[in-house]
């Protein structure tokens, strides 16, 4: 075999691995069948909160979407909308605060309060300030589980989404008129519960 030759089909060879690795990398953001849609993808299920929420045959689940309808969480005695004073005068200074992607937060013991406004400590932020996205830890919301579990209690999610951008997040979407339940699963298990405004 001529040295030539040999190039040619070493060229070939890698030509044809790398197009059924980019193909098999790319089939899940395009695939419309699939109940998995990546984060890079415009092709999103959807379903009709109306849907969602009558979905969950069971009580306390259904309670559950009720609640983050209203901007509440199970286990978190302050719901969005609330201002700085009325979370320091229910729960008291918080054990942290800092910055977020969405503005200043302060963190409790299972779960963090994010608000409109930045500030480079509590004492600067705006007293009218409100909280416009809670975290929570699973156990705080009593929401554990699998991605099979978290649908059998609460329904068919509004949205699922994959983030193939590496960390492998994996997210399923309940969407009310004014709020989004994001419940964020890391590998299986849920890693924590998002309540925000949409």
């Amino acid at each position: 075999m001529s040295l030539r030759r040999m190039y040619r089909t070493f060229f070939c060879v890698g030509l044809l691995c790398s197009m059924v690795l980019f193909g098999c990398s790319t089939s899940s953001e395009t695939a419309e069948s699939g109940p998995i849609n990546s984060v890079k993808s415009d092709t999103v299920k959807k379903v009709d909160s109306e849907t969602v929420a009558g979905s969950s045959t069971n009580p306390v689940t259904s309670d559950m979407l009720e609640k983050a309808k209203n901007g509440q969480l199970n286990g978190v005695s302050i719901g969005l909308g609330a201002t700085k004073k009325e979370v320091i005068e229910k729960l008291g200074k918080p054990a942290r605060t800092g910055n977020d992607e969405y503005g200043f937060a302060m963190y409790y013991d299972g779960f963090s309060l994010g608000f409109e406004d930045y500030a480079n400590s509590i004492d600067e932020l705006n007293e009218n300030s409100k909280v416009i996205v809670i975290y929570a830890d699973p156990k705080i919301v009593n929401l554990t589980g699998k991605p099979f579990d978290i649908k059998e209690m609460l329904g068919t999610p509004s949205r699922e989404v994959l983030d193939d951008t590496g960390n492998d997040t994996f997210i399923l979407e309940y969407a009310g008129n004014d709020y989004l339940l994001k419940v964020v699963f890391d590998t299986n298990p849920v890693k924590y519960i998002t309540l925000q405004e949409k």
